[in-house]
């Protein structure tokens, strides 16, 4: 779909037709009832006629890295749902990511319970690391206003041509840079801090800061490897390797840049090639 679209053999929103009309339209209607009403929203006809589609990322496989009961690396931090990672490997299935917050929120739920007692006196918070915090976030309000939405819509353009679907070593120290440069725009330009109540200006401000900090990790644990698997796609190093010896891509940010290491994938249920399924289950 993206070299379809990409060549511009596309329709006039600029997607390509996505079509059911090989089944039961009475069929679709029941089956697909939200998508149908969706789409009947929009204008589109989707049990009896054409939708014009594009290719869109709607989850990350990448996240927090997570035990098996949701804690971290930070004493009290427990993570699960889609700010983890590690749960889908390297693709996920459709319908997978209610039932990972579901399941990993329970357990996450259980195992807080447990800590808490034990947990001791609370310690005191580090001020050091909380005058950053609140530094960064009032950095915009000394500055006069910009374009936030002129910054977040390049961002969205770099993203999609550059280290989206398809990308390459060229696109994504292409996009590296553009990033760096796009981060420094943002820098430059602040919002109004006459009123800081409800201000979703600066809160705009401060989610693309955070949009390009991740788009960032994302480029450069892209850059790292050299291979192509699940969701992740280089042209120039299209061969998966070998599974067993798979491995996933840690992305830190340390003295402000970041950095990036692999570390082995390990098999402790099932190995690949292996099933948990009985023969006769098979």
């Amino acid at each position: 779909m993206f070299e379809e679209i990409r060549a511009g053999r596309v329709g006039p929103l600029g997607g390509l037709y996505l079509s059911m009309a090989h089944l039961d339209e009475a069929e679709v209607r029941r089956l697909f009832k939200g998508m149908v009403r969706r789409c009947a929203d929009c204008g589109f006809d989707l049990a009896g006629d054409k939708v014009e589609v594009v290719p869109t990322a709607h989850y990350m496989m990448g996240g927090v890295e997570f035990a098996a009961d949701c804690k971290t690396e930070w004493g009290g931090l427990f993570a699960a749902g889609e700010d983890t990672g590690g749960v889908h490997g390297a693709n996920r299935l459709g319908g997978n990511g209610v039932a990972n917050s579901t399941v990993y929120g329970g357990i996450a739920g259980d195992t807080i319970g447990r800590w808490a007692p034990g947990a001791g006196a609370f310690s005191d918070p580090d001020a050091a690391a909380i005058a950053s915090a609140i530094a960064l976030c009032r950095m915009p309000l000394s500055k006069p206003p910009g374009d936030l939405e002129a910054i977040r819509t390049r961002l969205a353009d770099i993203m999609w041509d550059d280290v989206g679907i398809v990308r390459d070593a060229a696109s994504l120290e292409r996009a590296t840079g553009d990033l760096a440069a796009l981060e420094t725009d943002l820098d430059g330009i602040g919002v109004d801090g006459s009123n800081l109540a409800f201000n979703l200006t600066w809160h705009d401000w401060m989610n693309l800061k955070n949009l390009i900090l991740v788009s960032c990790a994302v480029a450069a644990a892209a850059l790292s490897r050299d291979d192509s698997r699940g969701a992740h796609y280089r042209t120039d190093y299209p061969e998966t390797g070998n599974l067993e010896t798979s491995a996933f891509t840690r992305v830190r940010l340390k003295d402000g840049e970041i950095e990036t290491t692999t570390e082995p994938v390990n098999f402790t249920r099932v190995k690949p090639g292996d099933t948990l399924l009985d023969a006769e289950q098979g």
